[in-house]
């Protein structure tokens, strides 16, 4: 198992819960399977290390169990009873939130994991089941009772930006070019520039929410 787990169940409880979604105990681990996909879908390696295997539920691992009793336990995870009896009875807040961009050495591996989050932050354990069971590789290819096959997860390579020519020749680009250094010089000696520091007002502050919110 990866030492980053314990940190990692605290960041993803904490980024469900602020996306208006809930955890569960069976919620939370159909959930890690799903970043491990993903993750091994780049990396060819799981970021949790579990040792999956096909069980009662679909993807299930022995490890996942100590790791919560271990986080209940040492305060990190509350665990609460539900007052509905369609849920089930043991549902997950953080005593702290955890910062998932904390975890990882580069920004695509927490996109990679806030994706996954975004997607199925609310769904039901239900909907996250049903998407498990038919649409994930290592479970399409799964036989019960036995470990897990991610090798089976499609390679997705991140497509690389080649900005499109705009048909404008060299020669005249070198010539647009001097006309805009040109320009500048002229108005720089007519009138000094003065930086206006940025005014981050609550418009500002909507916007960015927005941003994070919509993220993937």
């Amino acid at each position: 198992m990866n030492p980053i787990v314990k940190q990692l169940v605290p960041g993803i409880v904490t980024h469900v819960v602020n996306l208006g979604g809930y955890v569960t105990k069976t919620k939370l681990l159909k959930l890690l399977y799903l970043v491990d996909v993903e993750y091994y879908r780049a990396h060819r390696v799981t970021l949790t290390a579990f040792d999956w295997k096909f069980f009662h539920l679909g993807p299930w691992a022995g490890e996942y169990d100590r790791v919560i009793d271990d986080l209940v336990s040492g305060g990190d995870l509350i665990e609460r009873a539900g007052s509905k009896s369609e849920y089930e009875t043991r549902f997950y807040h953080v005593a702290e939130p955890k910062e998932l961009g904390r975890l990882f050495p580069t920004s695509s591996d927490e996109f990679t994991v806030r994706r996954v989050l975004s997607t199925w932050a609310s769904a039901s354990t239900g909907e996250i089941l049903d998407y498990v069971y038919f649409h994930t590789e290592p479970m399409e290819n799964g036989v019960r009772n036995q470990p897990l096959d991610f090798s089976s997860v499609i390679q997705v390579l991140p497509e690389q930006y080649v900005r499109p020519s705009s048909g404008t020749s060299p020669r005249e680009i070198e010539k647009l070019r001097r006309k805009f250094r040109l320009q500048n010089e002229e108005a720089a000696r007519e009138k000094p520039f003065a930086f206006t520091p940025p005014r981050y007002d609550e418009e500002f502050q909507k916007g960015v929410a927005k941003l994070e919110s919509s993220e993937q």
